[in-house]
């Protein structure tokens, strides 16, 4: 395949898309949508590559990896080296450990799996403060460069190269449908894993079998279908968020926009994409998303404001070095004469993989090396990392055990006696509370027992949820929860959640509820009913309030204030759930023995509440309390208000 000077060009706009998002330009909300293009190249250019040797028989799969290696790794360990060293100085402890595991998977090809497992969805909040964040995307890529060649040369062993052109554009399609049906159904899962993505690199991979099969363009056509990928590519990153389903079907657009730019050859933004400036870029574009994410970690993690002046310092800081690795390491190795796989292997992958592991499990076996800090600073960041979906394990669920009982290993507080019992269930924000709830239930001698889901609002016979999927798995959860409450006999039911507002939309129907009216009648005879069925049983009903969310403030602010920007502003504006507040009043009236409990006032003043209680930090990401958060804010609201049981 002759050499595109207009892809090296691509994957500048690739690269300029998803700085740009990172460093918080708005605009470019959607800006992720430049790995996806990444992704696309990729697939063409190995394909492209690849497939002529495997049908001429002259494909060696140890040729093929020593050319990975050179090309991938020598940068990528050099870039985890230098950012161990730098965040090894300044990371709190459990933050590191966090981070040297990820070191851990990022070498041996399974970030991605690590950043789910670890951090749940992409854009959560404690996700934005991993310094090895980006590497999810190209263990991706290095799952695809293991999986694909050898489906390329079993199938055109067996069946023939053009029977394999073929079956490559079903397995494309049906691969697109798997996205969809994947991103629908799972939180985080379908963004990080290479099953979902599959098509992605696929789609350039399909593009390389049928480059000859497809019609010529003329220079007319070339230009018209050139601007209209770039018009796909780009209006995904300005149309595109965080909010959007990710991949599935909205990743067609950038995707498509991708192969048609490269399909475009010698179409107008083809020749501007030639430029020799852009192309530069573009040539460094692998060291540019290497280093771009460690550096602006590194500002965010010491409490450096991304004001316009520090995102130009931070985009320029991140040139300058990728144009160093560029010149100093990426080019040398890859060009290095070494050709025996297993010389290149151990020189440039294996040798220095086991130093980054060592250096990581040394500083895991430290616990993180806690003698950096102050004991104050220790005690708030273990209450920082203290979890109740972690010490909840099998009584907080996510999606895929939605169908699970409610499990007697879930009962806390008074195990011997009881005074009375109760039963608390709703979504993260009711697990986030189970904590608060143990120190409430050992004060008043009762029994409590937790059965919550992630996102699924405590309202029965309602469809709540991102889509009408999760929606109905709610409302089956819920039905669960209904027939329990019947069967037992609680003193008290508790509900709490993320309550819905005005602008929630999460409520389905056969589709999606919008107007706001419509919207607020329905909570409230849903939740009406719920109140009945609960009141019926014999049980007094008790609604928490919501937490005030941080708006975007880390969690972190008290101890960064402590430790890097004395001046930090850690407070929080609190803004009313004007629709359910008016909910609460009004079913209050209908139903008397309701108890509303807002433990927020205790750290709220007005409208202004903060982020921490007697030094302790309450929060662990922008909405969930801390589990020692939560148990020090219920020995207040028994000194202050008192206990709801009693």
């Amino acid at each position: 395949m002759k050499y595109r000077i207009d892809i090296d060009g691509l994957r500048t706009i690739a690269v300029a898309l998803v700085i740009l998002n990172h460093a918080g330009f708005s605009t470019f909300s959607g800006g992720f949508v430049g790995v996806d293009v990444f992704f696309v190249i990729s697939g063409f250019l190995i394909t492209a590559i690849i497939f002529p040797q495997i049908t001429q028989k002259t494909f060696s799969i140890t040729n093929f990896l020593s050319r990975r290696i050179k090309r991938l790794m020598p940068v990528l360990l050099f870039v985890i080296f230098i950012t161990t060293i730098v965040f090894s100085l300044i990371m709190l402890p459990e933050d590191l450990m966090r981070f040297y595991r990820s070191i851990i998977w990022v070498v041996l090809y399974g970030a991605n799996f690590f950043f789910w497992k670890a951090y749940g969805g992409y854009f959560d909040g404690g996700s934005q403060e991993a310094p090895l964040l980006h590497t999810w995307s190209l263990a991706v890529e290095e799952q695809y460069y293991l999986i694909w060649p050898l489906m390329l040369v079993c199938s055109v062993k067996l069946l023939g190269g053009k029977v394999t052109t073929y079956l490559s554009l079903a397995l494309f399609v049906f691969a697109i449908v798997f996205s969809q049906w994947g991103t629908e159904i799972t939180i985080g899962a379908a963004y990080y894993l290479l099953p979902t993505r599959f098509f992605e690199l696929l789609m350039g991979s399909c593009l390389a079998l049928f480059w000859h099969k497809l019609p010529k363009l003329s220079t007319l056509t070339g230009h018209v279908i050139s601007l209209i990928g770039l018009a796909l590519i780009i209006s995904s990153a300005l149309m595109l968020s965080d909010h959007s389903p990710f991949p599935g079907y909205n990743a067609l657009y950038p995707t498509l926009g991708t192969a048609l730019l490269i399909y475009s050859a010698g179409g107008i933004v083809n020749n501007i994409l030639s430029y020799k400036p852009i192309v530069y870029t573009g040539n460094i574009s692998y060291s540019l998303y290497l280093w771009h994410w460690p550096v602006l970690v590194l500002l965010r993690y010491t409490a450096i404001e991304l004001t316009l002046p520090i995102q130009i310092f931070a985009i320029l800081l991140t040139y300058i070095l990728s144009v160093l690795s560029y010149r100093y390491i990426e080019q040398p190795l890859r060009h290095i004469k070494v050709t025996s796989f297993g010389s290149v292997a151990r020189t440039m992958y294996l040798i220095p993989a086991a130093l980054l592991i060592s250096i990581a499990l040394l500083g895991i076996s430290s616990n993180g090396y806690p003698s950096r800090f102050s004991p104050e600073v220790i005690k708030m960041d273990n209450a920082l990392n203290s979890f109740a979906s972690k010490s909840r394990e099998g009584c907080h669920a996510a999606f895929r055990n939605s169908e699970d009982l409610p499990n007697k290993k879930c009962f806390f507080g008074e195990d011997k006696e009881p005074q009375g019992r109760f039963f608390i269930f709703g979504d993260s924000h009711a697990n986030h509370l189970v904590p608060f709830f143990t120190i409430i239930a050992k004060d008043a001698h009762y029994t409590g027992q937790d059965y919550t889901l992630d996102r699924c609002l405590p309202v029965m016979d309602l469809n709540w949820g991102s889509n009408l999927h999760m929606a109905k798995k709610c409302r089956q959860r819920n039905n669960i929860a209904q027939q329990y409450i019947e069967q037992q006999t609680f003193d008290y039911v508790v509900m709490a959640a993320s309550w819905p507002h005005f602008t929630s939309q999460r409520i389905f129907t056969n589709e999606p509820v919008t107007n706001t009216q419509t919207k607020k009648a329905l909570i409230k005879a849903k939740l009406g009913s719920t109140l009945e069925v609960i009141i019926r049983s014999g049980a007094v009903p008790i609604v928490i309030e919501d937490t005030p969310t941080l708006l975007g403030k880390s969690p972190k602010c008290p101890l960064k204030k402590e430790l890097f920007n004395s001046a930090l502003q850690c407070d929080i504006k609190r803004i009313d759930n004007i629709m359910f507040n008016e909910i609460l009043a009004e079913l209050k009236l209908g139903f008397p023995s309701l108890i509303i409990m807002k433990p927020h006032t205790l750290y709220c003043q007005g409208a202004s509440c903060s982020m921490s209680l007697k030094g302790l930090p309450l929060y662990r990401d922008d909405d969930h309390l801390n589990e020692n958060g939560a148990k020090l804010l219920a020995e207040e609201y028994l000194t202050q208000i008192g206990n709801p049981f009693m």
